[in-house]
């Protein structure tokens, strides 16, 4: 029996993208690669249980934005300046997950 296309998210995957998304460039200043494991964790706890047609960019984005408010302490403004690696990650976490999902070859 084979698996379903496509998987569901998992972990490892979801900090991977966090990390090469590095929203606040901490990871490129330097910083230890679990710095966004809270957010990563955070994440996956609220995407893990959604059906592979609700993994969008558009139904992710604003999960992610509200994740990283409370976990920054961020305000719209701040929000705003963080979106085009917000809208980033969630493309990317929509082409691994999502409806429209193909299998990724090493």
């Amino acid at each position: 029996m084979s698996a379903p296309w496509p998987p569901p998210p998992d972990l490892e995957s979801i900090q991977q993208l966090v990390r090469e998304a590095d929203i606040e460039g901490h990871l490129a200043e330097g910083a230890p690669a679990d710095e966004y494991e809270p957010e990563e964790d955070d994440l996956f706890a609220a995407i893990a249980h959604l059906p592979t047609a609700q993994l969008t960019a558009a139904t992710l984005q604003p999960i992610i934005e509200d994740i990283w408010r409370k976990s920054f302490n961020l305000k719209d403004a701040d929000i705003a300046s963080r979106t085009p690696p917000i809208t980033v990650l969630a493309a990317q976490i929509e082409r691994f997950f999502g409806p429209e999902a193909k299998p990724q070859v090493r």
